[in-house]
């Protein structure tokens, strides 16, 4: 997917100095060339369309896309939704996606590196296509929110799958067609393991696009704004490959952080964090405090996602200091909770970092691949005769689930970022 030994960017200035000297030649100085593709061959310019610069192409692309939304003041708006309206504004915020001219200007304001002209970015046909993504993706959902637990984990994983398209078309910087993603999920279901494998040499398909659908990791509250470079890690997901237990992704979720340690008796991976001011008379700081007084992250977690960032503690919490112009060299995992509340994730796929939406998509991938094809086993989890604490992290998972898909929609693909107030 990615090369870093060749510069595209000096490839495009070479060939178009190139094309600047051909244009320059007189009558006489061009017979010592049958056409313009000889005069190209002898001069060893760089041919564009070359199947070998591709993966060099994506990497400039990647580090445009970057550099603009870094630069950039953030466009997106936060929503506070009321809890007694909460479920029926999703569906509707959900529903103001569903326009083919909506998506097309979302596309262009999600999509930093987009032109400005009246014609830049999809074309009302693409467009169309995502609406019918959008569209399917939420009926999917509202199937899967009304009908049994039975077969939730299918109408989810295909729910989230449909609208998976969208935030790929509308966010990634190598796909603006659908067609251009590849016909595989992406990742594989190991059975006898039980558990989910991806990056490396792993087929690529939506879930590798979804995760290269997010080159920056955006952090936005009411007192901070700032995005990840994600370059390093979304070039790193084809180096390495995972193999990862259901249990691990639960660990991940924030919602699922009490109920985790409650039926497995371990702390989960989510520690709630707080971004404030620092009082730093010189340049505007962010101080990190991550941890709830009792319990904070390890000490080798803290050192991989902030190194190079001075670290300490205090009443019971791990404090990093961030200069704010340095936010974006951060190496972090940090997710948003229902509430729109930060937690700092301890990443078990490091230097790899996950959307959530990501995780989501790999949970329900494994649960819909038990549904089916372990039956017995599903019912069994369904009808507490396994585990109780089994059964239960597995009803809190989908319920969870329920109450904050359309929000990790809405965050990755609409103009908001929402959360309940």
């Amino acid at each position: 997917m990615f090369r870093t030994d060749i510069d595209y960017e000096a490839a495009v200035a070479t060939r178009a100095a190139a094309l600047q000297r051909w244009s320059q030649l007189d009558a006489c100085q061009r017979r010592e060339y049958r056409d313009q593709a000889d005069f190209e061959a002898k001069n060893s310019v760089p041919d564009l369309k070359d199947q070998s610069l591709i993966p060099a192409k994506n990497v400039q692309l990647l580090l445009k896309e970057i550099r603009k939304r870094v630069d950039q003041d953030d466009p997106l708006s936060l929503l506070g939704i009321e809890p007694l309206d909460f479920e029926d504004a999703a569906i509707e915020l959900a529903e103001t996606l569903e326009n083919v001219s909506e998506i097309r200007e979302l596309y262009k304001l999600r999509k930093a590196a987009t032109g400005t002209t009246k014609n830049a970015g999809i074309t009302s046909d693409e467009a169309s296509k995502l609406k019918n993504c959008f569209t399917q993706g939420r009926e999917l959902f509202l199937a899967g929110r009304n009908g049994s637990l039975m077969v939730k984990p299918l109408n989810f994983f295909y729910a989230l799958t449909a609208y998976a398209y969208g935030i790929i078309i509308l966010n990634n910087p190598l796909r603006y067609r659908k067609d251009m993603i590849p016909g595989s999920h992406g990742m594989s279901y190991l059975p006898t393991d039980i558990q989910a494998q991806f990056g490396g040499d792993s087929p690529r398909g939506t879930f590798s696009d979804l995760v290269g659908a997010f080159p920056t990791h955006l952090i936005k509250t009411v007192i901070v704004s700032f995005n990840i470079d994600c370059s390093s890690s979304i070039m790193d997901y084809y180096h390495t490959r995972f193999d990862v237990s259901i249990g691990t992704l639960l660990s991940m979720i924030p919602e699922m952080a009490d109920y985790y340690k409650l039926t497995t008796g371990r702390n989960s991976r989510c520690f709630p964090l707080q971004i404030v001011s620092a009082n730093e008379p010189r340049s505007l700081t962010w101080e990190f405090q991550i941890g709830n007084g009792e319990i904070r992250p390890s000490s080798e977690a803290l050192e991989r996602s902030f190194r190079d960032f001075p670290r300490s503690e205090r009443n019971g919490k791990s404090i990093v200091r961030v200069p704010a112009a340095h936010t974006s060299l951060l190496k972090t995992c940090l997710y948003t909770d229902l509430r729109g509340s930060l937690w700092f994730i301890e990443n078990p796929f490091h230097p790899i970092i996950l959307p959530e939406i990501a995780i989501h998509f790999l949970i329900t991938s494994m649960f819909s691949n038990i549904m089916r094809y372990r039956p017995d086993e599903w019912g069994s989890v369904l009808l507490n005769e396994v585990s109780s604490g089994i059964s239960l992290l597995t009803r809190h998972y989908f319920s969870s689930f329920q109450r904050k898909f359309l929000l990790l929609v809405l965050r990755s693909v609409s103009r908001y970022v929402p959360y309940a107030m």
